[in-house]
């Protein structure tokens, strides 16, 4: 029951980050004054302590760790590439064009985490393994 919740947990918070960032990241191509509203990080860093706790709860409930577990550790290491790419884009990048690319290949790092996550492999799948 607590693996149910807990996945679930994980997967919503996964889509609310995914839709959160893609939000922001619109605002911040438009100049739009709420990108740098309190709120705003206030919220992603709500959501991202749940993301954690629900990742950290999985990964326990289902004795796959990081460094053991593969697909586990290409999540993590794909994790730390979207966190600084997301960066640059939304907070850290001195010129829009540099926050329009770091941001698109933010969105290519997720995509790559949702796959590992999705197939339990590191390996990127062929388009044929896909459908």
């Amino acid at each position: 029951m607590i693996h149910y919740w807990a996945k679930n947990l994980h997967i919503a918070t996964v889509a609310f980050n995914i839709g959160f960032f893609l939000l922001r990241y619109y605002w911040m191509i438009n100049n739009s004054r709420l990108a740098k509203k309190r709120w705003v990080r206030n919220i992603s860093v709500f959501n991202d302590t749940l993301l954690l706790i629900a990742g950290i709860t999985l990964a326990i409930l289902i004795s796959q760790y990081p460094f053991q577990a593969h697909w586990l550790t290409a999540k993590l290491a794909g994790l730390l590439v979207y966190i600084f790419l997301g960066s640059i884009a939304l907070t850290y990048g001195r010129y829009k064009s540099l926050r329009i690319v770091t941001g698109l290949l933010a969105l290519v790092s997720v995509a790559y985490i949702v796959m590992v996550a999705r197939y339990r492999t590191a390996d990127i799948p062929s388009a044929s393994g896909l459908f």
